[in-house]
């Protein structure tokens, strides 16, 4: 190796030998046998992949790289334990040796230790591993903070020194009924009705001049103009000398707070009620069991006296399929009240989707659609929401169809009806309808995976079961069989001169025979552990359960007179007129040793010799 390249691979801690085509060692640097996972062996004449074998299996690359057909060729990220806990990492590059003459075939292996940088790269990746995790708990912690700031019944605002809104909380929209959007980004003036305050005073003055920490009442204005009065406190935020400051306000309503904390216990409820019923109505296969979940739920919620789905089926056809009472000494309703005029009204009234809150059915007008059903109904306040699904029955008018009703009535006094009440029974109105849908569906799925099983368990020509059903019936009763030491009759039975038939008379007057012959068979063979099957072409197949050789002879007999009996016209059958079938009949009594494969080839034995008999006729397997 000359000089100047020896320099070059000095302070890069490289080393580096040179191999003949046989891969034996031809020259080397002194530092390589440290790369060698057997350092004895890194000398001259011995073979290359003694000492290094990353190296073997590669012989035809290098011929390629001393053909010149390729560069090089490299091999990273190798890992040497040296002794003990000491870790070497390196890279090899093969190339052709560029101090040898054309005439000779050796090759440069430069060994290059990488064991600094790979360190480094660990440790950067594990300072990127810690600083996700950091981020990860940062996050985590942002998400407890809104959490605990959402779930405060004062107000929190966060507004920079210029007044301008940053933060809002739970609290402060619902409050001042405005919406997020309506507040960030707006002075927090727009809250304040005190004009002494807002008249007299800049946004920055005013919090100049604010005492922070000391309480101060101001009055306030929500968005649907009413005013109240809320104690304040201020604190400035100063977690950065570089940024803006900020200040954090929090108000307490000195007299709406109690229905402050009414209408967020509330909202909480109406929460957990809805979340309560979509888990039960994602959990639930079961429509009845959903629908009497969910008028249990609002009763138990509204307090009211009797909650009911009504369902439409025609127009003048319905029935309450889910209702309870909050006592015994509310009765259910009486069907006899609920008659096709009855149906025909309520269809008619609801059908454009309109929500429908009676207070008290006494200050209803005289001429209300429905108020003498009502009175009959005997409830005193009442609040009806449509149940609407969407039916795409009609392509290219789909819409949303009244399904039927949900209905809450108070029934010993009149009731005002909230609107948050109005609101909860249309959304959970929607959940039912969420619940119908995705009961449809299962049906649908379910419909649809019987016919699967059908496809995979039947021929489809004669609405038997098919040869693998057939496989999979045998097996598991020869196995049942096995253990009771009880016979298993086999029949096999073959339509006499099939090919001939079909041949003459076509191929759709084949299968009508075949299906023919199929409904005999079905008609025969009754038991619910028996089983026929399409054996083959025109071939059948009977398993006979716990059934005797004279028993199934019996069967056999029946089926062969009661095809011929058909008599479907068969002139190109050497031994009638008609078709006629042979069967072949099989016993045995399953044991250890023996496989379902025995009971099919005596069968089959005993219709060959059937067949041989003259056909037509039934052939029994000897024991």
């Amino acid at each position: 190796m000359n000089t100047l390249l020896k320099k070059i691979l000095a302070p890069k801690n490289i080393e580096y030998l040179t191999m003949n085509s046989e891969l034996r060692i031809v020259e080397l640097s002194w530092g390589v046998a440290r790369f060698a996972d057997c350092p004895e062996q890194v000398r001259s004449g011995e073979d290359v992949c003694d000492a290094f074998p990353e190296l073997i299996g590669l012989e035809e690359t290098f011929k390629k790289i001393i053909n010149h057909q390729i560069n090089q060729f490299e091999i990273k990220g190798i890992c040497r334990g040296l002794r003990e806990e000491e870790i070497i990492y390196f890279d090899i590059y093969v190339l052709n040796n560029p101090e040898i003459s054309l005439n000779r075939e050796e090759l440069l292996i430069i060994f290059e230790d990488t064991t600094d940088g790979f360190l480094k790269q660990q440790k950067i990746t594990q300072v990127a591993k810690e600083y996700g995790l950091a981020l990860s708990a940062l996050d985590k912690t942002k998400t407890y903070l809104n959490q605990i700031i959402n779930s405060m019944t004062d107000l929190l605002i966060v507004t920079d020194n210029q007044g301008i809104i940053k933060i809002i909380n739970r609290a402060t929209i619902v409050l001042f009924n405005y919406s997020q959007e309506e507040l960030i980004q707006h002075s927090i003036f727009k809250l304040f009705e005190d004009e002494k305050i807002t008249h007299n005073f800049k946004e920055s003055e005013f919090l100049a001049s604010f005492h922070l920490l000391n309480p101060i009442k101001i009055l306030c204005k929500a968005k649907t103009g009413t005013s109240f009065p809320i104690s304040f406190s201020c604190s400035s935020l100063n977690f950065d000398i570089s940024e803006n400051q900020e200040f954090v306000w929090i108000g307490r309503d000195m007299t709406e707070q109690k229905r402050v904390e009414l209408q967020l216990r509330q909202q909480g409820e109406r929460d957990r009620l809805l979340k309560t019923i979509t888990q039960r109505i994602h959990q639930s296969l079961s429509l009845q069991e959903t629908l009497q979940t969910i008028v249990g739920e609002i009763l138990h919620f509204l307090q009211v006296d009797r909650v009911l789905i009504y369902r439409f089926f025609t127009p003048t056809e319905g029935r309450i399929i889910a209702e309870t009472v909050i006592n015994s000494s509310i009765p259910h309703l009486n069907p006899s009240i609920l008659t096709p005029d009855f149906n025909f009204l309520l269809l008619s009234y609801f059908n454009s989707g309109k929500i429908d809150a009676i207070d008290d059915v006494y200050l209803v007008p005289i001429n209300f659609p429905y108020l003498y059903s009502l009175l009959q109904l005997k409830v005193k306040a009442s609040l009806v929401v449509p149940i609407l699904i969407y039916d795409s029955s009609q392509e290219s008018n789909s819409t949303n169809q009244l399904w039927g009703l949900l209905m809450a009535h108070q029934c010993y006094q009149p009731r005002h009806w909230e609107v948050w009440e109005i609101n909860l029974l249309e959304e959970l109105a929607t959940q039912i309808a969420i619940a119908l849908q995705q009961a449809e569906l299962y049906e649908q799925l379910q419909i649809a995976y019987q016919g699967l099983q059908q496809l995979v368990i039947q021929d489809g020509l004669t609405g038997l079961a098919n040869r693998r059903h057939f496989d999979r019936i045998l097996y598991q009763e020869w196995n049942r069989l096995r253990r009771e030491g009880a016979p298993l009759s086999l029949l096999l039975l073959d339509i006499d001169y099939f090919k001939q038939y079909n041949d003459s008379y076509g191929h759709l007057a084949g299968d009508f025979c075949l299906q023919e012959v199929a409904q005999i068979l079905q008609n025969i063979v009754q038991r619910s552990s028996d089983l026929v099957a399409r054996y083959g072409g025109e071939e059948f197949a009977v398993i006979l359960p716990n059934t005797q050789t004279s028993e199934a002879i019996q069967v056999a007999e029946k089926i062969r007179e009661q095809v011929e009996a058909l008599q479907i016209p068969h002139q190109e059958s050497q031994v009638s007129n008609y078709v006629t079938m042979s069967i072949g009949v099989a016993t045995l009594i399953p044991i250890e040793h023996l496989t379902p494969q025995i009971v099919i080839h005596t069968a089959d034995q005993a219709l060959y010799q059937a067949k041989q008999n003259g056909r037509n006729c039934i052939c029994i397997a000897s024991p």
